[in-house]
């Protein structure tokens, strides 16, 4: 009675595994990221066209969306950047389990919010508290992201046989570098809330050491 009962546990198991695909997750993300990256431009005000006169109250107005346009923009870049980031790390990987699946539905579920609190931070940006909720989203979305990739490489659990040790560290290196960003701009919100997000443009640059960094010790 044992070695059926064995046989038919495993059978579930392997059908089980065959509907955990990566593919299913990539299909997911590819959509999540389209749609908020759209929604992403609505948080640009276009005013009434009975609300402009002339050319100076236009000049008026751009200068009053700098924030709103900086910010959009800020955000677009780095959803485009954790796109990038999640197919190349998803490369990497030769399955996937229930607990890794649920990190990435999290880390989906803080980038659907990245709208509402780049709108709020756009709108408002001379307040600390409308900065923090665009900072603590940007930290909850790198945070579940580097948990996605540190839980599939420990102990290798999911990674493909080619990926190399040097690969590993690079990779996780690269995601503690916007958690520790967002919350270093967290601490700057509280000084000058409206220049709390200039240090995230300092990751590409980061990134950059990071890769030359690994390149010349490889």
């Amino acid at each position: 009675m044992t070695e059926p009962i064995k046989k038919e546990t495993n059978q579930v198991t392997e059908k089980h595994q065959r509907w955990l695909t990566l593919n299913r997750i990539a299909a997911l993300t590819d959509g999540i990221f389209a749609i908020v990256m759209t929604l992403l431009v609505l948080t640009l005000n276009v005013p009434e066209e009975v609300e402009i006169f002339n050319a100076c109250q236009i000049r008026d107005f751009l200068h009053s969306q700098w924030h709103v346009l900086y910010i959009y923009f800020l955000s677009f870049m780095i959803l485009a950047k954790f796109w990038t980031a999640h197919h190349s790390q998803f490369s990497h990987l030769k399955a996937t389990n229930p607990t890794h699946l649920w990190i990435n539905i999290i880390f989906l579920m803080f980038i659907a919010l990245l709208p509402f609190s780049s709108s709020i931070s756009g709108d408002l940006p001379i307040y600390w508290v409308s900065q923090c909720p665009f900072h603590l989203n940007m930290f909850l979305i790198s945070i579940t992201f580097l948990m996605s990739w540190q839980y599939a490489s420990k102990g290798r659990r999911l990674l493909k046989d080619d990926v190399s040790e040097n690969l590993i560290k690079y990779i996780s290196l690269k995601a503690w570098t916007t958690p520790i960003v967002s919350i270093f701009c967290i601490g700057i919100a509280f000084i000058v809330p409206a220049y709390s997000s200039i240090p995230y443009l300092l990751i590409p640059i980061i990134h950059k050491f990071i890769r030359s960094h690994f390149k010349n010790k490889s």
